[in-house]
């Protein structure tokens, strides 16, 4: 099993519930999508993060991306010292090419983030099953954010598309959303403890939206990448399959 979710800034009791339902799952692998703290300045926030989502740090292989709450702090880069200091970076698990990348930095064609991305996509990982991008701020979101706050649609939609990218994890909304566009899967999954704000606007290809704590748990097969997900008290919310990347028959679409 493979856990992503994201904000998990406050409400430290809310976050030991939601560590003790990931935990009853046995993830071997947990990724992150960003505001992992409060203020990635303070040390008293990372003790407390340790104190808190220590048992999965322990159990399983953890990979975070950074979000704006990090404020590009190097304490972030001290608790996590297998990152070696990089700000985007993959990695392959489960037959799954997982992408992790830093939206606060330029993803503009030309940056050095770019050039690795598509360089990245354009490699080894292109052969795998699924490719999952995970950052922190999504392209899709009705909640309180402006929606594309990073103005990050026309920089990664066609590179995504283009590569046959299979779902995308963000987080930055407190909520859970789930958008379809273009072949794609969007997930916004902050609902990893800070409190919880509701849907301001409306979107054509928002499949799903609830206002709860909740994380997002990944199942590959030989055919599908099962995504269920489950909130605090382990029940279901969501559950859906996304097709291994040679079955897919996506029909291209525009965005109004």
């Amino acid at each position: 099993n493979i856990v992503i979710y994201g904000d998990s800034q406050n409400n430290p009791e809310v976050q030991r519930q939601l560590v003790q339902t990931i935990l009853s799952c046995k993830p071997a692998v947990v990724f992150r999508a960003g505001d992992l703290v409060e203020n990635g300045n303070d040390p008293d926030r990372w003790k407390a993060f340790r104190d808190i989502h220590g048992p999965l740090l322990k159990t399983a292989e953890y990979f975070p991306a950074l979000g704006n709450h990090e404020q590009d702090s190097p304490l972030y880069f001290e608790n996590f010292p297998s990152l070696r200091g990089q700000r985007w970076y993959s990695v392959d698990r489960e037959g799954i090419h997982f992408v992790i990348l830093d939206s606060n930095s330029k993803l503009e064609a030309g940056s050095m983030q770019y050039e690795w991305l598509e360089s990245d996509l354009a490699g080894p990982g292109a052969k795998a099953k699924f490719i999952v991008a995970i950052f922190h701020h999504p392209l899709f979101d009705v909640g309180w954010h402006p929606s594309d706050e990073r103005d990050l649609k026309p920089m990664l939609l066609p590179l995504l598309k283009r590569y046959g990218v299979s779902a995308v994890f963000s987080g930055h909304s407190h909520d859970y959303q789930h958008f379809e566009y273009d072949g794609i899967y969007f997930i916004v999954t902050g609902g990893g403890g800070s409190s919880l704000v509701g849907q301001v606007r409306k979107n054509i290809y928002l499949k799903k939206f609830k206002l709860v704590y909740h994380f997002c748990l990944l199942t590959p097969s030989q055919d599908s990448l099962r995504v269920r997900v489950l909130d605090i008290r382990s029940q279901k919310i969501d559950d859906f399959k996304i097709p291994a990347r040679h079955d897919r028959r996506a029909a291209p679409s525009k965005e109004s």
